[in-house]
């Protein structure tokens, strides 16, 4: 079987050599191929029974004649979903889970850290100035007190509710599917069509949910101006879920009072981006999923689903191509 890796975003999102050189090891039957520009893409996809791969271009695709399944090494699968791709048989499947405790403990840490101001504190620190009097002034519900809306119960939204439920919070939910099973530390599930009443109740509302054409900028001035004055939002799936013009708004006017962001439209984030400069904005690189080893799970994951492959068993997290997630 020809297999071909095409995992290769700088500067951070590049499957390392040593993890291909393991498949290379592991599966001295098959013939691996490390696709690393453009040009090798071209060549390699075209021989291609199995890819491991976060994108494929239209024009790629119609050269892969035998391309049967791909293997995301992300959660997210929009690079892979041109329409031909949709239409096709072949069949996609994601990472989904793999790094759910790592995100959903990183929007937990945002949330917090927004509330309590320690955004204000690492900039006065910055400029050795005590800042007790100004963060004094800035008062914040307890975590017994707190109302989290987290949008999207996947495996990480599901991670997000039970660590906030834990720590004392109410949480409700929004998802597609509310007649499925209960999700642990959920006291309020609801359909997407409550949204705007949901976000009205929230003190945090979190985003863990992918980016489709049903989902692309989900937040907007209406919601916003929906939003508590005192509530803060945590993005830790995909930028282009939010209006970012119209967050850079509601931000500069108060309309809400924080954000803890992990994910832009544009990334890495462009320096003359406003969101630099809020000072209610707390930034971090994309980096929520990063803990411990990133790459080795994911190889193993593939791993799994190769066998599986191969057996003609069912494969780990098939992808529904039509709805992106």
């Amino acid at each position: 079987m020809r297999i071909v890796v095409s995992i290769h975003d700088l500067p951070v999102w590049s499957i390392p050599a040593s993890e291909v050189s393991r498949l290379q090891t592991e599966l001295p039957d098959d013939e691996i191929v490390d696709a690393r520009d453009l040009e090798a893409r071209r060549r390699e996809f075209e021989s291609a029974d199995v890819l491991f791969a976060t994108r494929i271009r239209p024009d790629e695709f119609a050269r892969a004649a035998r391309l049967r399944w791909i293997q995301s090494s992300a959660v997210g699968v929009a690079g892979l979903l041109p329409r031909e791709v949709v239409d096709s048989p072949v069949v996609i499947t994601n990472a989904r889970g793999i790094h759910s405790e790592a995100i959903a403990e990183h929007a937990v840490a945002l949330a917090l850290a927004v509330r309590r101001s320690l955004h204000i504190a690492v900039r006065r620190q910055e400029a050795a100035e005590w800042a007790q009097a100004e963060i004094s002034r800035r008062p914040v519900a307890t975590v017994t007190k707190t109302r989290m809306l987290v949008i999207g119960l996947g495996t990480i939204g599901a991670r997000v509710a039970a660590m906030a439920a834990g720590l004392g919070m109410h949480v409700t939910g929004i998802r597609r599917r509310t007649a499925e099973a209960p999700v642990p530390g959920v006291s309020d599930l609801l359909p997407p069509a409550r949204l705007r009443d949901a976000l009205a109740e929230a003190d945090v509302v979190v985003l863990a949910l992918p980016r489709t054409e049903h989902t692309r900028a989900i937040l907007g001035a209406a919601e916003f101006e929906a939003m508590k004055r005192t509530a803060i939002l945590v993005n830790v799936a995909r930028g282009r879920l939010v209006d970012e013009a119209a967050l850079v708004h509601a931000l500069e006017t108060g309309t809400i009072a924080g954000a803890g962001l992990d994910a832009f439209a544009e990334e890495p984030l462009p320096p003359a981006s406003p969101f630099w400069k809020l000072p209610n904005v707390l930034i971090s690189p994309h980096t929520a999923a990063f803990a411990g080893d990133y790459w080795a799970p994911v190889v193993d994951l593939f791993l799994n689903n190769l066998a599986r492959f191969k057996r003609g068993d069912a494969l780990v997290n098939v992808v529904d191509k039509h709805l992106g997630y």
